[in-house]
Parts: structure tokens; sequence; C-alpha cells
């Protein structure tokens, strides 16, 4: 996505990444440089999925870039296979 800075310095963030990340009028962001790159991250932004009691809970407007089926059938294959004795039954 290429966006144009404008003579004050400004960018405007297109409206489909506004809505992903939440972005209002008045969020604060961080800039920071790396090697060729800006970043931009919320400053009151929190991981979009957090582990609570050894379960990963979405937490955050931010949507994350997986497979969330994919994911929570992985998570239950692990702990099916840490449940289960292991050898021929």
């Amino acid at each position: 996505m290429i966006v144009t800075i404008d003579r004050a310095g400004r960018i405007v963030v297109p409206k489909s990444l506004r809505e992903r990340f939440n972005l209002v009028a008045g969020a604060e962001l961080e800039m920071v440089a790396a090697g060729d790159c800006l970043q931009l991250r919320r400053v009151d932004a929190e991981p979009a999925l957090v582990r609570k009691k050894g379960i990963l809970v979405h937490h955050g407007g931010a949507r994350p870039d997986l497979d969330v089926a994919g994911f929570i059938r992985a998570e239950r294959d692990a702990r099916s296979r840490r449940a289960l004795p292991e050898g021929p039954a």
C-alpha cells in the first residue's frame, strides 16, 4: 500500500487499516526506525492474543493474521498428545 506525505509531513492512514487496527482520532502511535523501514504501533496496544491459565485468549481490537480454526485445531492436538500416555496402548 503506497501513501504520500503532504507538505506538512502528514500521511493519511487508509480507512481499511484504521478499521483493522481500531485507529480513531486521538489514538497515539509510536514510530520506530528499523533499518530502512518505519514502523508504527499503538502506544496503548496490548498483544491481541494473551495466554490466560494456559489458554490463548483474543484480547484487544487487532485481528491476528492467522488461520484461527487451524490454530485451535493444532492447540487441541498438542494438548491431546500431552494428556495421552506415550507408546502403544
